[in-house]
């Protein structure tokens, strides 16, 4: 089954030529008879998305939207309006009262079923930025990022520019500078903060020429682009285009609307796609500073051990691929539990950071650096032989031995650091687990002889075996 389906509607017809048409397309049907049924049957039946009988808005839509979105068990359930809708306005009196979307009789199974697709996707997004924010509350991290959703952008795309214009003014509920019009050539050349949060893309000239692949074309395109991929769309189509519709929602379409759309309900749509579009934006952010929050030493802002593990593992296999060298450093802040001890901590995160800065700033883009241990350091440099490699740790050795660290009581905070080195070696087994941990070891056990040499020096020790 591909989700079940509740179908509230007090004409018993419609619930059968309904359920029959979801059965075809295996979807599990939940038939009712009454909002008030619906909502008894909620807990126990578990709708992936509900259709609603919305002609006739006195008969309790708002109600039922309201109850329904009350508890934090269905708010996230989708709901589809059907019905009889006399204009743009009954249209929007159904969006008002609580339906997701809503989608006018008589209507084709296509498009009936690419609208539950597309909400049931919508559902997933919700439910996911939803458990994201309560997470991340829960833990303590930020407040709930639903007040901080911004108003967004609109562009309105035409290939006509003036009818782009003129189509623009029906969102003239926005405020200023948040919406203008485009070319579908100006869109596709949109680059970072000039990309907006919302394509309003008007299909009705390029269906007057008969040329709707051109709005596929442009759909897929905006979709398909780094820049633009995330933006939601909402396509306007000349009345009565179901079939296009249809396929306009498969290829990815937030939504779409009929060109009869008064501004009023344009304008309702555009602001539910942009809070939809925040909402996105919050579950990529969440799982992106996440994925930072994993591989990165949050006092120092450098890789840590996690990810320079992994990464070091991917640079060996690549420096057997290609028969050059790799060098791997493993660097110690000589006696850092004294400056703790007589400075406190805070002094010795200083330090740490001060140290970190140093090598960043030192080495090459494509050399790791981490923070692998409370005052340990590693780094690799791909395709570097024994020679550069001690001149590399020698000059940073240097550097930090002569960087100002502050003062301290007691005078002047000095700093130095002891290396150790090992090389693997150009056509050497220094790949996979056990040719990486024979680099670390035998970088370690130089980094000791550095130490009982008196600190502040560079020894480099055997190559990988």
């Amino acid at each position: 089954m591909s989700g079940r389906v509740m179908i509230v509607d007090p004409v018993s017809t419609n619930r059968i030529v309904l359920k029959v048409k979801l059965l075809a397309a295996r979807y599990g049907v939940i038939p009712c008879a009454s909002f008030a049924e619906a909502l008894e049957r909620l807990d126990d039946e578990k709708p992936a998305l509900i259709l609603v009988e919305a002609s006739q808005l006195d008969a309790g839509l708002a109600d039922f939207c309201a109850e329904l979105r009350l508890g934090r068990r269905h708010v996230d359930i989708p709901i589809l309006g059907l019905g009889h809708f006399a204009d743009s306005h009954a249209r929007l009196a159904a969006l008002a009262a609580g339906a997701d979307d809503i989608l006018p009789k008589p209507f084709g199974d296509a498009l009936l079923l690419a609208m539950i697709r597309s909400l049931l996707r919508s559902r997933d997004e919700a439910r996911e930025a939803r458990l994201s924010d309560e997470t991340r509350t829960a833990l303590g991290f930020s407040d709930s990022s639903a007040a901080f959703d911004h108003a967004g952008s609109v562009a309105i795309v035409s290939d006509d520019e003036l009818g782009g214009k003129k189509f623009g003014q029906l969102l003239g509920g926005f405020r200023s500078g948040q919406a203008k019009a485009m070319t579908p050539t100006e869109a596709l050349e949109l680059r970072g903060k000039a990309v907006p949060d919302l394509f309003v893309l008007d299909a009705r000239s390029a269906m007057a020429r008969n040329s709707a692949e051109a709005v596929y074309q442009l759909i897929a395109d905006l979709r398909s682009r780094p820049e633009t991929r995330n933006a939601a769309q909402l396509v306007v189509l000349p009345t009565g285009s179901s079939t296009m519709a249809a396929m306009a929602l498969d290829l990815g379409v937030s939504a779409t609307a009929s060109a009869d759309a008064a501004p009023e309900e344009m304008l309702h749509r555009s602001r539910a796609l942009l809070a939809r579009k925040a909402r996105q934006d919050r579950v990529r952010d969440t799982v992106k500073s996440g994925l930072e929050a994993a591989m990165t030493d949050p006092l120092t802002g450098l890789n840590n051990r996690r990810y320079a593990m992994s990464h070091l593992a991917g640079l060996a296999e690549r420096a057997v691929e290609t028969g050059r060298n790799l060098a791997v450093m493993v660097l110690d802040i000589d006696h850092f539990k004294s400056i703790n001890d007589r400075h406190g901590h805070a002094v010795g995160d200083q330090v740490l950071i001060g140290v970190a800065n140093i090598l960043r700033r030192n080495l090459r883009a494509i050399d790791l650096v981490a923070r692998v241990g409370g005052e340990e350091f590693l780094i690799a440099m791909p395709d570097t032989s024994a020679e550069a490699a001690r001149a590399a740790a020698e000059r940073l050795r240097q550097k930090i031995a002569s960087a100002d660290f502050g003062s301290c009581e007691g005078g002047a905070l000095n700093v130095t650091l002891s290396v150790g080195i090992a090389l693997g070696m150009a056509g050497q087994a220094v790949g996979g687990r056990s040719g990486t941990e024979d680099l670390i070891l035998n970088a370690d056990a130089a980094l000791y002889r550095s130490k009982a040499a008196g600190r502040n020096t560079v020894t480099l020790g055997q190559t990988a075996a």
